[in-house]
């Protein structure tokens, strides 16, 4: 796909529409392709507010399908969240539709709004989610007050008090908080080449951001150090949420590969295991302000050489008096081998400093400090349903 939109004659073509008013943007929505539908959105800019036969916008589609990837996706590249389909229902109104029990009563059992939002789209979440991808879209603007044909706003397609409280929680939470952010987080994730897409390639070995994934290949030097580029790394989502995109840059490894609550977790990188001396946020890696976090690792105590009689200065084995070879010093290595491979199968492997002490029902485990922030297991992204702890 990447391919094919870098080699278009005519960038129109994405947005031709068949018979039907589908675009590829459309399909890619009812489908759930999401890289397909990332590539349109972004190398493509593909309209994302076009309109099929039933005046449904891509939007509309995905949230009819619950593909909550795909939902995320288009809010965040900026689609329009108040399109009126041919019956006059907005997004907010598809996914309104088809809520569940279920869905209400976890709902009640999150208290905290950020919590419930940020489990939006994990890989291991059921699918049915409508009422979840309701509350994500009243917190990005989406409006409470339109009606549809019918003259029913949203909050009249909410059959549970709690349900039209968290989404008006949602909505008031956006208004407060985000008017204020917006415009200086535009202008620090702009890519510096050609300003339309945001950055997402991390160069080494300045660990600085400064562009795009299309203009990543013709950048020699970094635009914002002027360094030479060694390696240009994409920028993914946090490999222990899948929720964020990966946002705090480890030192002295380079790697970025943990959002910023993650990562507060973590006293050594989960890509290569080396321990984490400095944790730089993004901010600063895109040549803005913020703080540089320093990471004290615990000081750990040296294994304390066990004297023997029969040991050599030379490193050789000495004969005993049965002659035969004294080999504890080379058993007493293998045994501290042993003893420290326990200790890595035994640890947190999120944060990689505490004991497994909660297990998933899939079987696998971490602390109980990280475990009570997962949405997913960072082992094999089921859903956690639920969590047992060990004594």
């Amino acid at each position: 796909m990447r391919v094919l939109l870098s080699k278009l004659p005519r960038p129109w073509i994405v947005d031709e529409k068949k018979d039907d008013g589908y675009t590829a943007l459309h399909l890619a929505a009812l489908n759930n392709h999401v890289e397909v539908a990332e590539q349109l959105a972004r190398a493509g800019k593909a309209d994302l507010d076009l309109q099929n036969v039933n005046l449904q916008t891509a939007l509309h589609l995905a949230v009819e399908r619950q593909h909550t990837q795909i939902v995320r996706l288009l809010v965040r590249e900026g689609a329009n969240l108040n399109v009126a389909d041919k019956d006059g229902d907005t997004p907010l109104h598809e996914a309104l539709r088809h809520h569940t029990l279920s869905q209400l009563r976890q709902l009640q059992d999150v208290q905290d709004v950020g919590r419930l939002l940020m489990g939006l789209g994990a890989q291991g979440q059921d699918k049915k989610s409508s009422s979840f991808i309701a509350c994500f879209l009243a917190a990005h603007g989406a409006d409470l007050e339109l009606k549809n044909k019918k003259g029913q706003t949203p909050l009249d397609l909410c059959p549970d008090p709690n349900l039209c409280k968290t989404l008006t929680t949602c909505h008031k939470d956006k208004e407060s908080h985000d008017i204020e952010t917006a415009a200086p987080s535009a202008a620090i994730d702009e890519c510096l080449v050609c300003t339309d897409g945001k950055r997402e390639m991390l160069f080494s070995p300045c660990g600085h951001v400064a562009c795009c994934n299309v203009c990543a290949p013709r950048v020699k030097k970094c635009l914002i150090c002027r360094e030479n580029v060694l390696s240009k790394v994409k920028i993914e989502e946090c490999v222990v949420c899948s929720d964020r995109k990966a946002s705090i840059l480890f030192r002295p490894c380079g790697h970025m590969c943990a959002c910023e609550s993650c990562a507060a977790l973590m006293k050594k990188c989960v890509q290569c295991r080396a321990q984490i001396q400095h944790m730089v946020p993004l901010s600063i890696c895109c040549g803005g302000g913020g703080t540089i976090s320093e990471v004290k690792a615990d000081v750990e105590e040296e294994p304390v050489p066990i004297p023997t009689a029969n040991t050599n200065t030379g490193g050789e084995a000495l004969l005993m008096n049965n002659g035969s070879r004294d080999t504890s010093h080379s058993d007493i290595q293998k045994l501290q081998q042993q003893l420290q491979d326990i200790k890595e199968q035994t640890m947190c492997p999120v944060c990689l400093d505490r004991l497994k002490n909660m297990i998933f029902l899939c079987g696998h485990g971490t602390c109980q400090m990280c475990g009570d922030r997962m949405s997913e297991c960072p082992i094999c992204r089921k859903a956690v349903d639920k969590r047992i702890l060990l004594y």
